[in-house]
């Protein structure tokens, strides 16, 4: 494996810098890349419930117009950084916003391989992307990066108690510190609330 040299301080210029780099290969395949797109390194907005490691914004989103992408911080390979950020380059030109007809055409020029399962929702960068852009990554030089892991992020236990009258089955959701100032008693019945301890 090569050992890349360190080029650009940030992540975020490394992203930038690769941006400018394959503005060209989009413009020669007749898909213009916009002129004002913004990169960084972010966890997409439904990383956590759909495991997505790339996201672009469209640019009616952005209040000075620009296009936004996001490449997730769990990657740290330079190649595979890129095809994710080709993946999402694809997106900003014409048409392309979804994984349609237009997508397909630019995805499929770019070299990028469709998942089994997934289709064109979900690419890679095969053989063919490597060969074709192997040395415009590699001039980039190291991702100044490294992976960050989603499973070791512990998930903060709930701070809401569940207080519930025992005849009539009435619940609602409050902190420890005003369950300490006492439990009401129930609008239907009169009974007093009781804090539960399951974990429901």
């Amino acid at each position: 494996m090569t050992t890349l040299v360190k080029i650009y301080a940030t992540r975020e210029e490394w992203l930038t810098a690769a941006v400018e780099e394959f503005r060209a290969v989009f413009a020669a395949q007749a898909m213009p890349i916009p002129t004002k797109v913004r990169v960084t390194c972010g966890f997409p907005s439904t990383a956590r419930r759909s495991g997505a490691i790339g996201e672009c914004w469209a640019d009616t989103a952005s209040a000075d117009k620009s296009m936004e992408i996001m490449v997730s911080p769990v990657l740290d390979d330079p190649y595979r950084v890129a095809d994710v950020l080709v993946h999402e380059l694809c997106h900003t030109t014409a048409g392309a916003m979804n994984h349609g007809v237009a997508f397909r055409k630019v995805a499929d020029a770019m070299h990028l391989v469709p998942s089994a399962t997934k289709g064109y929702k979900a690419t890679t960068g095969g053989d063919a992307f490597k060969q074709a852009f192997g040395a415009l990554i590699d001039g980039l030089g190291e991702y100044p990066h490294a992976q960050l892991s989603m499973t070791t992020r512990k998930t903060q236990a709930t701070r809401m108690l569940k207080a519930v009258c025992p005849t009539c089955g009435y619940t609602f959701r409050l902190t420890a510190k005003w369950a300490s100032k006492g439990l009401p008693t129930c609008h239907l019945d009169g009974d007093t609330f009781a804090l539960t301890t399951t974990g429901e």
